[in-house]
């Protein structure tokens, strides 16, 4: 392995949930909303199973051989040449998710905070801080999300609870009255858009600690966050109707600044904004590991530190080019992004896991169940 360290299924089980959550709690409410309308909440809640068959996928692939990564294991499945042709692809779908997280913090902060600062200037503060974590490795970074996950969550409860008192269940009506070709297609993009975007963990299971229960807790930090993000589309949708929902990319921060309990506890938009850029933070950081690792262990190098500088110049530069506004983003990346997101989160393992049943299914059979010698 080109990482030594190991960290806890504790450590890991934080680390799912912060990268289920990460940008998506400012954009999914607007996301699932476009097609969900007023029954997006419902969509978002039937997403949810599809999300755990999703990472339950994901955590299949990983038990086929517990010490590889994902670009090792399409190696292993696939050999070296269409393996590394399928690896490439999944280590462009990491450096565009890298990106693709930091040109969304740009365009936030330069559109809500920082008026009038240019966006490269956001953007090159961040990615300092992305190399410095990079170069720190992967134990001090989980440390950093034991210690910053608390805060997201405790800044979420504060955005519940100033909201409780405007909720108006009457937004949520009529009910079902979307098609249901648009309520299905909001499942999907609830369901992928969350849950499919984990695939990047396939790169960090194998530096995890075995134990009995990391399947299991997997699974319930990613429901935790899919059901974060669920009350908070439907917070939405009862606070400012589906309409705003649909049309404000950031209605979560817009949500924290209509909080006024009595003159006291109002404009918590700062503690609104922390939580996002902590979140996207670790996940954009989670992205550029993935793909610095794969890199390495594509061409098989003994250590992924020299690609560190150069990676995050690629991904500065992939920040800027991918998108000329947040407009762009919206109407015309993120609906080929969720399919994106099911090609590379369900069908390529579920085409791996096959092939890995008829190459070793039988030779696995045959050790568990040795045939005996006649008597």
């Amino acid at each position: 392995m080109i990482i030594k360290d190991k960290i806890t299924i504790r450590q890991f089980t934080l680390l799912t949930f912060l990268v289920m959550v990460g940008d998506m709690i400012l954009i999914y409410p607007s996301l699932v909303t476009t097609l969900g309308k007023n029954d997006a909440w419902l969509c978002s809640i039937l997403g949810q199973p599809i999300g755990l068959f999703i990472i339950w996928i994901l955590y299949k692939l990983h038990e086929t051989d517990q010490e590889l990564s994902l670009i090792e294991i399409n190696r292993k499945l696939l050999g070296i040449w269409a393996g590394s042709v399928l690896s490439v692809g999944y280590l462009f779908y990491f450096a565009i998710g890298a990106a693709v997280c930091i040109r969304e913090v740009g365009d936030f902060m330069t559109t809500q905070i920082y008026f009038l600062t240019p966006i490269r200037a956001i953007l090159i503060m961040l990615m300092c801080s992305l190399i410095w974590g990079l170069m720190k490795g992967l134990r001090p970074m989980v440390a950093s999300i034991e210690l910053m996950t608390p805060v997201v969550v405790v800044f979420m409860l504060f955005l519940f609870m100033g909201l409780l008192p405007k909720l108006d269940s009457s937004h949520l009506q009529p009910f079902l009255s979307v098609k249901w070709v648009h309520l299905v297609e909001a499942i999907v993009r609830s369901a992928f858009t969350s849950f499919g975007e984990l695939i990047v963990l396939t790169m960090i299971l194998p530096y995890v600690k075995p134990g009995p229960h990391l399947k299991r807790d997997m699974l319930l930090a990613s429901l935790s966050g899919g059901l974060l993000l669920s009350i908070l589309l439907l917070f939405s949708l009862m606070v400012v109707g589906p309409f705003m929902t649909q049309h404000n990319i950031y209605i979560s921060y817009t949500l924290a600044q209509k909080i006024n309990i009595g003159n006291l506890f109002e404009r918590i938009e700062a503690f609104m904004a922390t939580a996002w850029l902590i979140a996207t933070y670790f996940k954009s950081l989670l992205y550029m590991f993935a793909f610095v690792i794969g890199l390495a262990q594509l061409f098989q190098l003994k250590t992924y530190k020299p690609l560190i500088l150069p990676s995050a110049l690629l991904m500065f530069s992939l920040s800027i080019l991918i998108s000329p506004n947040v407009i762009f983003y919206t109407n015309t990346i993120m609906p080929a992004w969720v399919d994106w997101d099911i090609t590379c989160s369900f069908i390529i393992p579920l085409l791996l896991l096959l092939v890995h049943r008829v190459r070793f299914g039988k030779n696995k059979k045959n050790q568990i169940h040795p045939e005996r010698s006649p008597t």
